[in-house]
């Protein structure tokens, strides 16, 4: 058996996604630390993690969608379209914010609610029912705010707790940010729902033979990620105290790029909230990085497109270094 325990164990360290993840994010971290100037301050370091704090509380809900076997590539329009209603509602209605902050949570987990049921009842596949929502919802956000971006000058418990700062230098999207990754984390790791995605997500038909109503645990995934649409567009509005028709322009990418870094698998059946939140730390580096050293916006796309390559590079040569040495581990057991 001894034979067989350094090959097994060095396909347990390929496979180990978490491990390579946090490896990857480390290394990028030190190249810029020692390269760029300015990269390795604190203001930086604050100031990267708040850029990032929206796709962070979204990647956690596409990570269930991805582990579940579905996809909604339309959140970026959905978003921007929770926005311009914040907008909307608090600056044009005089709604108290954080009601106005509710009403879009609730209004976010009926339009998931929507297509959740669309694809489980009717069974049209999740990525052409998101396509067409992605088109439908940016055209609500042109035609609700006439083409015009809504504009508040806030103040309050509401704007400080989304906008402003900890002891004037922690920002709040950070708190935010966190509270949503350790949750989503809790509920997928720790709970029946997270064993039922797992399980859905893996073999749909097995999950079902277990007694496992697979088409509510999709359709919930779907009522998350939509409240977590509203979520983050109301924490936008209260942090730039503007809403435009075209917010959230391709932040679908980014967010599938964040998930897909993490190591969630596409097929379903494997996922971690903690991958997705490095997989955007990662883009928030590179974007802050990219631009320290004087390079254009674009740089940080061409370098999360090479990422993204490379992750899933990784995961197949995990998966055939996986399946060489099954055989002899399973021998030498």
């Amino acid at each position: 058996m001894g034979i067989f325990q350094e090959p097994d164990g060095l396909r347990r360290v390929v496979l180990n996604r978490t491990f390579v993840i946090t490896l990857t994010g480390m290394t990028i971290f030190a190249i810029f630390s020692f390269s760029v100037d300015r990269f390795f301050t604190v203001e930086n370091l604050l100031n990267t993690l708040r850029q990032i704090a929206i796709l962070g509380i979204l990647s956690v809900g596409m990570t269930l969608l991805f582990a579940v076997g579905e996809i909604d590539i339309a959140i970026g329009s959905i978003y921007g379209f929770l926005t311009v209603v914040m907008g909307i509602l608090v600056g044009r209605y005089g709604w108290n914010p954080w009601e106005g902050m509710l009403a879009v949570i609730a209004l976010g987990a009926l339009i998931g609610a929507n297509t959740g049921l669309i694809v489980t009842k009717i069974g049209i596949p999740s990525f052409v029912v998101t396509l067409a929502e992605m088109v439908a919802y940016r055209s609500a956000s042109l035609l609700a705010s006439g083409e015009r971006p809504s504009e508040v000058e806030g103040s309050g418990s509401f704007y400080a707790a989304s906008g402003g700062y900890i002891g004037g230098a922690f920002p709040w999207l950070i708190v935010w940010m966190m509270v949503i990754v350790i949750a989503g984390g809790v509920i997928l790791t720790r709970t029946k729902f997270g064993c039922h995605v797992f399980a859905t997500g893996g073999d749909q038909e097995a999950a079902r033979n277990w007694g496992i109503n697979t088409r509510r645990i999709k359709f919930w995934c779907f009522v998350s990620m939509g409240a977590l649409c509203g979520l983050s567009g109301a924490l936008l509005f209260g942090w730039l105290q503007v809403a435009a028709p075209i917010t959230g322009t391709g932040l679908e990418f980014g967010v599938i790029a964040a998930v897909i870094l993490g190591g969630t698998a596409l097929q379903g059946g494997r996922g971690s909230i903690y991958g997705s939140l490095v997989g955007a730390v990662i883009i928030g580096m590179l974007s802050s990085g990219l631009v320290l050293l004087g390079l254009s916006q674009q740089w940080k796309d061409v370098a999360t497109g090479a990422l993204i390559l490379l992750a899933a590079a990784l995961d197949w040569f995990g998966r055939k270094v996986g399946r060489r040495f099954a055989p002899a581990v399973a021998e030498a057991d």
